[in-house]
């Protein structure tokens, strides 16, 4: 009887598992899907952005060559009279200026939505590595001290997330080694 139970248990268990993996999956799907939306903006305002960089590289082309035929005619370097050109540059560098605020923010916004998938996905990973852990505790198959043990790692993942997570992208820069950053990870769990 005592058997039947437990097998009850874990088969309630599982249920629920299988339940919480299908709604985090079509939440995740969600998810990548406004991720993908943010890039296609950011993509757009880049290459605006480097529409506006040729155009405004072209004035001061125009801008150079009117100094250098104003000092190569006079042999004096003065007001050669490009007034017209920066009028005409300021709104273009107005707006680039925009669009960079424009793409840092998307960027940050982007950056905020993986780093709440990556929570959730660790938070599944604890959820999927507990009830594993509470059936081989409930089949008597590890103890309550080495359930306790691997909860414990598996916690301190969550609890140093925002750690890791620093760490992971100092190696993704090239600021620290491979060998520096599992030396690192490994003192926090």
């Amino acid at each position: 009887m005592a058997l039947f139970n437990k097998l009850k248990t874990v088969g309630k268990t599982l249920g629920k598992t299988a339940g919480g993996i299908a709604d985090s999956i079509s939440s995740n799907m969600a998810e990548a899907n406004s991720l993908a939306v943010e890039k296609i903006k950011i993509s757009k305002l880049e290459s605006e952005k480097k529409g506006l960089d040729n155009e405004i590289n072209l004035a001061y082309m125009q801008i150079g060559k009117k100094f250098v035929e104003v000092a190569i005619e006079t042999n004096e370097i003065q007001d050669i009279g490009v007034m017209d050109i920066l009028q005409m540059l300021d709104p273009k560098l107005s707006r680039k200026r925009e669009l960079e605020k424009e793409i840092i923010e998307i960027e940050k916004k982007i950056k905020d939505q993986q780093i709440i998938q990556e929570k959730s996905k660790i938070n599944q990973e604890y959820e999927l590595e507990k009830e594993k852990l509470e059936k081989a505790f409930s089949m008597d198959i590890i103890t309550r001290n080495e359930y306790d043990e691997k909860l414990s790692l598996i916690s301190k993942k969550i609890d140093n997330f925002e750690e890791i997570r620093r760490i992971e992208k100092q190696y993704e820069m090239g600021i620290i080694s491979l060998k520096e950053k599992e030396d690192k990870i490994k003192k926090l769990i």
